[in-house]
């Protein structure tokens, strides 16, 4: 059917008419081609409804092409694809050995069309030799490639490849690993060598280097492959880890050295050699390091810098013979996934074939590509199992710079695996609080303690759960305690790739940097990149302060860097204190609870519907039904109803058999659970499990998640005779200062810093953000007019009745009445904390910060006074008690 297709290709017709679509089928089998992208598809009739999305255009959707920039990047992916099923098919083998082998043989494949189109080989000698040699029926495509992966793994004076038939020699050596095990060559079909010789006619060179190791992972997952790009970093992504760790400060250092004008040429020479010098010592490092995209984008950068280097030595006059000094032997990368590993070397002798031609092009001279040397030190293994020191060693004597660099695996702890959870119980071990962490965590605990007492740094990507709520408390004390400190920090930011679905997730990128004993630089030098000159001379050194740390916000159109003394753990500028979860209010004010939990199966809560039907067989019920609000029904305004029989007697619970027999469906839920308090409860299966509901009076009811588009989280005063659930929090006989307090945008500044997310909502804790929030000291005067201001906010919401709390607060919606209310409110509770107006709300976060380490000071200073004299009341207790 290929013939056929390819004669129906000539036809002048197609071109008249110009058809798009060609269809060839014998009902067996099904070849088209698609003549707007140029793209071919075939595979069995049978499986026509699985290809339908290669037919989309006929509907008129046309197939989504952003994957990449380069339209290229997924034409490859498609059609090396489309290759791995064929030849999966052919080789049903799923031992372990047989994919491992598989994978080996898919990088070998990719190196070929890569290095047919780039000058590594002849020009399209491997397609063409391969069309040329084998049979159209693909029985000796097999062979023909273990005798031509053989071949590439020969020197030249190999006997073997002397006695080679000559289209075989032809073939340069390349060496470096990727030929040398003797792995097996699959079997192939007609339809696999056609398939491999289309793969073999796009041009390879135009794929986007960047985006290699990406693509050859969507090739061996059919379900990655629908979303090719999303464990791909982007570019600018990878630039926010590594242009702060270590590539700027490079920068720096070379324009620094040509800014002075009164230094001599062969000064300016020696000490761009010192820096060229300095590049070649250090090592990049991503433990888990996926197909290499952070190492070949580091790699990339080190070499362009390296090419300035020695382009503005060469117009400084001298006449040098200009040899790249970084090699992949200073790149260490650990990866789980076999086949991403195997990608990395792959992808890393492919970057350093790109930076060789560039420098080339710019110097007139590189290293010969071939024969492949070192690709970096790849390991593919746990990297969380590994001893990092072991694979990556730190020479302590010479300062060696090791840089770690990444986008580890994020994993919260409701979608971790076994082996998951299992790794970070062996990396956390001697924690005693670590399961609500995410998997990225075990990346900075283990990078802080590889970095501890070295000039050693690292930067992950991370998501920003880790700089938020409990995970704060749990995770970065104990890394400040191995003398680590936040060097710089992007804060959150939408995760954005090449991506056609993008990854739903909010990130930060945190580097870290060991706490210096002695910061060694070069006396005199004032960029400090100097660390020895290169030559016999060592340069005299003396203490240096430690750099400012840089804090990177987002503004409307770009990043804004601030310079601050330190970063807290919460990604603001502040000091390394962590807001632990306390079970009673720093000051005086009403207590926060729960709401009442049921725990009934939803046998003692009613819909509307269910109610009216339970009040038309037993009227009696109504005294006992009470409205019910979990946070969905007190946000967006809908019913529900709960039987709350607290209080109720043994004869007047008979007398109503339809919720007698509620109660005995709960006794029954609560019976068949798994926890003993829960079967416990089943003598009380009348009651709700957990009941903290005030008898009389009103509180204060604040949803315990709520969306994070919203300026102020909604609460409102309800009365006691309205429930409430535990997807709420309550603060029973609250006044309306506290609610005040609470409604203004300081209290709320400090929710969003200190409080956990679900997904990316707001997740309000009484235990997190209520009991540690620092309220103000207000006089009596001050109070009574937050709680008129309160009140205020209350009439706004009256005067737009009708509109359920999430349409008030939707803050493209929100009534000016109300926002003006609101506004009005803040700038009261603002002055009550100072005079001066506060800017935003991270200078509000930082004032308050600033007072929760003055209050827990305190509070620590009285706990020990009070420790104290129970101690000396003790010991004059002593000498009477003796007697």
């Amino acid at each position: 059917m290929a013939e056929a297709l390819a004669q129906l290709r000539q036809s002048p017709a197609i071109a008249q008419h110009k058809i798009r679509f060609l269809i060839v089928t014998d009902y067996q089998d099904i070849t088209a081609y698609d003549a707007k992208v140029d793209d071919t598809v075939d595979f069995p009739f049978e499986e026509l409804h699985k290809n339908y999305a290669f037919f989309l255009p006929l509907a008129g959707y046309e197939k989504s092409r952003d994957i990449s920039e380069n339209p290229a990047d997924t034409k490859a992916a498609e059609k090396m694809g489309r290759l791995s099923d064929q030849i999966r098919s052919l080789n049903p083998d799923a031992s372990v050995e047989a994919i491992h082998a598989l994978n080996i043989f898919l990088t070998r494949l990719l190196f070929c069309f890569f290095a047919e189109d780039t000058g590594i080989f002849a020009k399209n000698s491997f397609t063409q030799t391969l069309a040329n040699i084998t049979q159209k029926n693909g029985s000796d495509t097999a062979a023909y490639l273990t005798q031509l992966f053989r071949i590439l793994n020969q020197p030249d004076s190999h006997p073997e490849r002397c006695r080679a038939a000559a289209h075989l020699a032809a073939f340069p050596y390349v060496n470096g690993g990727l030929f040398a095990d003797d792995y097996p060559v699959p079997q192939f079909d007609a339809r696999a060598r056609r398939l491999l010789i289309e793969c073999g006619q796009l041009d390879w060179a135009d794929i986007n280097p960047d985006i290699f190791g990406s693509m050859f992972q969507a090739v061996i997952d059919p379900v990655q492959r629908s979303r090719l790009g999303q464990h791909y970093t982007s570019v600018p992504n990878i630039m926010k880890v590594i242009r702060p760790l270590f590539l700027d400060d490079f920068q720096t250092a070379f324009e620094q050295i040509l800014a002075n004008g009164q230094t001599r040429a062969d000064t300016k020479i020696q000490k761009l050699h010192a820096l060229n010098m300095r590049l070649s010592r250090i090592k990049i490092f991503d433990p888990a390091c996926g197909s290499g995209n952070f190492l070949i984008i580091a790699y990339k950068e080190l070499r362009r810098l390296e090419i300035r280097i020695f382009q503005a030595i060469k117009d400084l006059g001298s006449n040098d013979y200009f040899v790249s000094q970084i090699h992949l032997g200073c790149f260490y990368g650990i990866e789980i996934d076999d086949f991403a590993a195997e990608t990395a070397k792959l992808s890393l002798w492919l970057a350093e074939h790109q930076m060789n031609s560039a420098h080339q092009l710019q110097l007139g001279n590189a290293l010969p590509t071939l024969p492949l040397k070192d690709s970096g030190h790849i390991l593919a293994a746990n990297s969380l199992r590994q001893d990092w020191e072991t694979f990556c060693p730190r020479d302590s004597h010479r300062d060696d710079e090791v840089y770690l660099v990444g986008n580890p695996p994020f994993g919260g702890s409701g979608n971790r695996t076994d082996a998951q959870t299992e790794d970070m119980q062996i990396v956390f071990d001697g924690f005693k609080k670590f399961k609500m962490l995410d998997y990225v965590a075990c990346w900075f605990w283990k990078g802080a303690q590889y970095i501890r007492g070295s000039r050693a740094k690292l930067a992950f990507v991370a998501t920003n759960s880790i700089t938020q709520g409990e995970q704060v408390a749990m995770l970065w004390p104990p890394v400040f305690a191995l003398n680590a400190r936040i060097a710089f920090a992007y804060q959150t930011f939408a995760w954005a790739n090449n991506a056609r679905q993008k990854a739903a997730v909010h990130v930060v990128v945190i580097g870290l940097a060991a706490e210096p004993t002695r910061e060694r630089v070069y006396r005199g030098q004032q960029s400090g990149f100097a660390f020895g000159d290169g030559g016999n001379n060592e340069p005299d050194f003396e203490s240096a302060k430690t750099p400012p740390c840089r804090l990177f916000r987002p503004s409307e159109q770009e990043w804004v860097v601030q310079e601050v003394a330190n970063i807290s753990p919460y990604l603001v500028a502040g000091s390394n204190l962590a807001v632990n979860s306390r079970e009673t209010p720093l000051a005086d004010v009403s207590a926060m609870v729960y709401g009442n939990k049921p725990v009934d199966g939803g046998h003692l809560i009613l819909s509307p519907a269910e109610k009216e039907a339970l009040l038309a067989a037993e009227p009696q019920a109504a005294k006992w039904m009470k409205k019910l609000l979990g946070s969905d029904e007190f946000l967006n305004g809908k019913e529900r109803w709960c039987l709350w029989l607290v209080g109720i007697g043994e004869d007047e619970l008979a007398a109503m058999p339809q919720v007698m027999a509620r109660v005995h469906a709960v006794r029954a839920f609560r019976l068949s659970s798994k926890k003993k308090q829960t079967q416990e409860w089943a003598e009380k299966a009348h009651l709700f499990t957990e009941i903290r509901q005030p008898s009389d009076g009103q509180y204060i009811l604040v949803p315990s998640v709520s969306s994070e588009r919203r300026q102020y989280i909604p609460m409102a005063f309800l009365n006691a005779d309205v429930i409430s659930s535990n997807a709420n929090l309550m603060i029973p006989y609250a006044t309306y200062y506290e609610f005040g307090i609470l409604n203004s945008m300081m209290h709320n500044d400090w929710m969003r810093m200190v409080a956990g997310r679900l997904e990316s909502r707001y997740r309000y804790s009484g235990t997190l953000v209520y009991n540690t929030f620092p309220w103000p000291q207000a006089s009596a005067a001050a109070r009574e007019q937050i709680a008129e201001l309160a009140k205020n906010i209350l009439r706004a919401r009256a005067e737009n009745a009708g509109k359920t709390l999430a349409e008030l607060y939707d803050p493209d919606k929100m009534p000016a009445n109300l926002r003006q209310a609101h506004q009005t409110l803040d700038a009261a509770v603002d002055k009550l904390y100072r005079s001066k107006p506060f800017s935003d709300g991270l200078e509000r976060v930082a004032h308050l910060f600033g007072l929760y380490e003055q209050l827990i000071a305190a509070e620590q200073q009285r706990e020990a006074e009070v420790k104290t004299k129970a101690k000396a009341a003790k010991s004059k207790k002593r000498p009477s008690e003796s007697k």
